[in-house]
């Protein structure tokens, strides 16, 4: 089972290419013919689940009755690219904060400005606020967005130390905040991997989404209470 495990994700790792391309062209057709977000974000979630399904990722998910109707700000976990395609598959509508780098993927990237992701330039703090200010109305018209406060992917299934980016961003919107612990990611694709899965047929990515906190009542002062009171809640998953 391991060399057909092998195989298999060595013969979809070279069609992914092909796969992100064509669900990215046809996301940004959509786009352009109808302007329909409900059926742009139909699109993106399947390119989710057959991302997932291509390497043998289920996804199992509580909580979703947290899951707010309306424009939100969620925080993750992050320690593999695994990470965005079980959130993608599992909660519709999500925009993500993506370093500014993969916007520079031919199509892809053009795909994802129109779909309204954030470009983070990790190492330019003041840009990333500017890209988060200018988002904050996005919030009231009901977008939800999920960004990773560790700020980058870690090298174990653990809580990295927190970026205050997202708090503030919340806390300016006056949105809810939505802490979402994700595990199982890390051993399907680790950091510095390329073959997801390789070793096993299938494995499970689980998501728990915790109860959303109001932030109206936080000003910037606050901001490390917040911070400190979403990062208590997530570590109690992590043994």
């Amino acid at each position: 089972m391991r060399i057909i495990s092998w195989l298999r994700s060595f013969i979809m790792t070279l069609l992914y290419p092909v796969v992100l391309v064509s669900f990215s062209a046809w996301v940004l057709l959509l786009h352009f013919l109808f302007h329909n977000r409900r059926w742009e974000d139909y699109f993106v979630q399947m390119w989710g689940r057959v991302s997932c399904w291509m390497f043998g990722v289920k996804v199992k998910v509580t909580g979703m009755e947290w899951n707010p109707p309306g424009g939100c700000v969620y925080v993750f976990n992050h320690t593999s690219f695994f990470d965005i395609f079980a959130m993608q598959a599992s909660i519709r509508g999500l925009r993500f904060g993506a370093k500014i780098e993969l916007f520079k993927i031919p199509v892809f990237g053009y795909a994802m400005t129109q779909m309204g992701a954030l470009p983070i330039a990790r190492h330019k703090r003041d840009e990333v606020f500017k890209v988060y200010e200018a988002a904050q109305n996005r919030i009231h018209k009901g977008e939800k967005f999920a960004l990773a406060p560790e700020g980058t992917r870690q090298e174990e299934e653990k809580l990295g130390p927190f970026k205050s980016g997202p708090f503030v961003f919340a806390i300016n919107a006056k949105a809810l905040l939505v802490p979402l612990v994700i595990r199982g990611a890390a051993a399907i694709l680790p950091k510095g991997r390329w073959m997801p899965n390789s070793d096993v047929w299938t494995r499970e990515v689980r998501l728990d989404i915790l109860p959303p906190i109001p932030t109206d009542s936080y000003n910037i002062k606050d901001r490390p209470l917040l911070q400190e009171k979403v990062r208590n809640e997530m570590a109690t998953y992590f043994p």
